[in-house]
């Protein structure tokens, strides 16, 4: 009898031997790169074993029938008599055959808890289950290779975590899963799609051709620069970055003031490291979509279009692909499942949700991460309640996993006080010496939690200014102060906050950068999203009182360039609406509050900032372990250093950068927007208009939601949300509020 793997749509079948020899082969050398080729080879050779049995081929036959064929290689692995013969007779070998089973059963639903024989689809649970169909046919045509892996295993052994075993442990699991699921997909493609193979395979630049690119670009760039002070510390800064390349693999941190180039100064160091230590990518991770898009059209200015592949919900390729080679961009298309381009720009969300995921398709990406050179753009930004395990995961990266990591920020945390070590990229200038001669602004702070600033006196402020930007905390004291400023009749007057969706932000943005240009009167009033690296300069900003991260964020939106007149930012506590009772922002502007007080020093100086997230980070008063790992990750693994019954399924569950309790709601704010959810109800295909429709997009509360439905302003179409009634959404303040229940803008990731 023939047996099979797949078919395909013109009838042809895959013989499963070749199946799993393809896969197998790719799963070693994925897993070569970090030292378990032999590993990945056993991962691959059995993923598929089960399918030699006879109701499985019936199944690919055409008959109807359900048939579990992922338990059987699994179990076959754990036995006493297989880890012997094919790992050794350590402890340790028995726990990497478990680890094995854990990839091998998990190869389609994903890797699950270890649990228990009662609780159903666990991995114990899959292990003793008696009900697997026969298939011994498998070793009439099947061979698995015994192979000398001593020293390997010691090598990865040596390079666990001492305190967290486990956690390295673990950690390995979900690499091996990835190069077994993504050797699995790619010779799976290999044969049902010859086309998408043979474009998939095209060259992508290598490091060296990337890095001749960026000095042509780099050398055109400063050739057109006009010779200012400023213009002159960002030329110091990137050739800091590009002497500091040298020094070996490690965490490393870049610490520049807003406005001080470091998003192309970080590039250059990730390339000339690269280069240097023979790094495979550069993967440019960044906190807030507001910002990705913007940063990587830069790196593909920089490096060309065909090196940069762009992975984040907000990107359409095929609006992409009318203006680059159609070719091309499919070829990025398809590397977005498993990152196999030489720079890769993405979101945190993305990035560190995928180092914590228990599913296939967040995991087949994590082995290209292995030998790649990561900027962590806004390492500050961070959640709190996640800072210990991310950065654990960095530190993994690094010790077992042949990376670099750079830390990118102008406020940077006490990483010592985390207990990580860095070394710092400006060695010259300092970042002290940096924040001196970045000096711009003067920040003045008034009022405090006892002495508020009134509304009438922040709008007071707006007036006497021809060109003023204000950030408040709260969607409500937003719309207050716009609405205050729009009863004074004064010029020039403009709102930003969640409630606008992206397409009316960015119409909003260039109408207030024209303005700004021309001298014109202009006076924003925003949320905190005009902080995420929204590239705007007021001489005066006024902030009401947040953690000194914002307050910094907010003072680089001031006097940006370096004019020789000083920008002014005012810090201010506002009144009760523009200050939540409780909470994240409350916490970290009462934090603040205490550091500008006892600190003594300027809000802004590198000692101020430091001690705030000293204290932000409970480092100054014992709640370190706590409140960087609230969910309790780092704890649940340590009490597995004696069994390592990992529970794959609880860490993914755990681990949620973004609370999902908001809903997204279309908005038809323009013609484009109106034509694009027509087209959305008659889509067959409809992935290319959703990416589209993103850019008008809000978040409501769930609250919010109850409202909108009860008053029937919102329709369903396709699965989407789409508001109703135009008259809802304001062309100058975005969409109604629902309700006047205070609402505190989160930035978007």
């Amino acid at each position: 009898m023939d047996f099979y793997a797949h078919t395909r749509e013109d009838g042809q079948y895959q013989k499963l031997k070749d199946h799993l020899e393809g896969v197998a082969t790719l799963s070693m050398r994925y897993a070569e790169v970090f030292g378990v080729g032999y590993l990945g080879y056993l991962a691959g050779i059995l993923h598929d074993i089960g399918k030699y049995s006879h109701i499985f081929q019936k199944r690919i036959r055409g008959e109807h029938v359900r048939v579990d064929h992922s338990t059987a290689g699994a179990q076959w692995i754990v036995k006493s008599e297989t880890v012997r013969d094919y790992l050794g007779t350590t402890h340790l070998d028995q726990y990497l055959a478990r680890l094995l089973a854990h990839v091998i059963s998990g190869h389609h639903g994903g890797l699950k808890n270890h649990g228990t024989v009662a609780e159903e689809g666990t991995l114990l649970n899959r292990l003793m289950k008696k009900d697997i169909p026969s298939w011994s046919s498998a070793w009439e045509e099947v061979e698995v290779v015994k192979q000398a892996f001593d020293t390997e295993k010691n090598a990865l052994v040596q390079r666990w975590n001492r305190e967290y075993p486990a956690w390295s442990y673990q950690f390995l699991g979900r690499m091996l899963y990835s190069c077994l699921v993504d050797a699995d997909s790619v010779d799976t493609r290999n044969y049902c799609n010859p086309v998408e193979n043979t474009m998939s395979k095209r060259q992508a630049p290598s490091i060296a051709v990337l890095q001749m690119r960026f000095r042509s670009f780099m050398s055109e760039k400063l050739k057109h620069a006009a010779d200012t002070r400023i213009n002159q510390l960002r030329q110091q800064i990137l050739s800091a970055c590009e002497r500091q390349a040298k020094l070996s693999p490690r965490m490393f941190a870049l610490t520049v003031p807003t406005g001080g180039g470091k998003t192309l100064s970080s590039l250059a160091f990730a390339l000339e490291h690269a280069h240097l230590y023979d790094k495979r990518r550069i993967i440019y991770v960044i906190p807030f979509t507001s910002i990705i898009e913007q940063n990587a059209q830069q790196f593909r200015e920089a490096l060309g279009p065909d090196a940069v592949l762009e992975h984040h919900s907000n990107f359409n390729y095929d609006e992409y692909q009318e203006n680059y080679d159609q070719d091309e961009i499919r070829r990025l298309k398809l590397n977005t499942e498993n990152w196999d381009a030489p720079v890769v720009v993405t979101t945190s969300v993305q990035f560190f949700e995928s180092l914590f995921a228990n599913k296939r398709s967040k995991c087949r990406k994590l082995h290209n991460i292995v030998n790649s050179v990561i900027i962590l753009d806004e390492a500050q930004s961070i959640p709190r309640g996640y800072m210990k395990p991310c950065l654990h995961a960095l530190e993994e990266l690094i010790v077992s996993y042949r990376c670099s990591v750079v830390l990118c920020t102008a406020t940077q945390p006490s990483w010592a006080g985390l207990g990580i070590q860095v070394t710092e990229i400006m060695d010259y200038p300092s970042p002290k010496e940096l924040v001196e001669a970045f000096k711009r602004v003067e920040v003045h702070v008034y009022g405090c939690n006892t002495e508020i600033i009134p509304d009438q006196q922040i709008v007071e402020w707006m007036k006497d200014s021809l060109q003023v930007l204000c950030i408040v905390n709260t969607r409500r004291h937003s719309k207050l102060l716009f609405d205050q400023l729009k009863e004074r009749g004064l010029e020039g007057v403009y709102h930003l906050s969640g409630r606008l969706c992206a397409k009316h932000r960015s119409t909003i943005l260039n109408e207030v950068r024209e303005r700004l240009y021309m001298k014109l009167p202009c006076r924003l009033v925003s949320t905190q999203l005009i902080e995420a690296g929204v590239d705007i300069d007021f001489p005066v900003v006024l902030r009401a009182y947040a953690g000194l991260d914002s307050i910094a964020q907010a003072a680089g939106r001031c006097n940006r360039e370096g004019h020789d007149k000083i920008g002014i930012v005012r810090v201010f506590f506002p009144e009760q609406h523009g200050m939540p009772s409780r909470g994240w922002i409350k916490e970290t502007a009462t934090e603040a509050q205490n550091t500008i007080e006892y600190c003594k020093q300027p809000p802004l100086a590198l000692s101020s900032i430091q001690k705030y997230f000293e204290r932000i980070h409970g480092i100054s008063d014992g709640r370190m372990e706590q409140v960087t790992d609230s969910e309790g990750i780092m704890s649940l693994l340590k009490s597995k250093n004696r069994n390592f019954e990992i529970p794959y399924q609880d860490i993914a569950d755990r681990f949620m950068f973004i609370e999902e309790n908001m809903q997204a709601v279309v908005v038809p704010y323009d013609p484009v927007a109106e034509h694009l959810i027509k087209l959305l109800a008659e889509a067959h295909y409809p992935l290319s208009i959703l990416r589209q429709l993103q850019a008008y997009v809000v978040q409501i509360y769930q609250h919010e939601l109850i409202e909108y439905q009860r008053q029937n302003l919102l329709k369903n179409v396709e699965g989407v949300l789409v508001l109703t009634d135009k008259s809802y959404y304001h062309q100058q303040s975005g969409l109604l509020q629902a309700t006047e229940l205070t609402e505190i803008e989160t930035l978007i990731f």
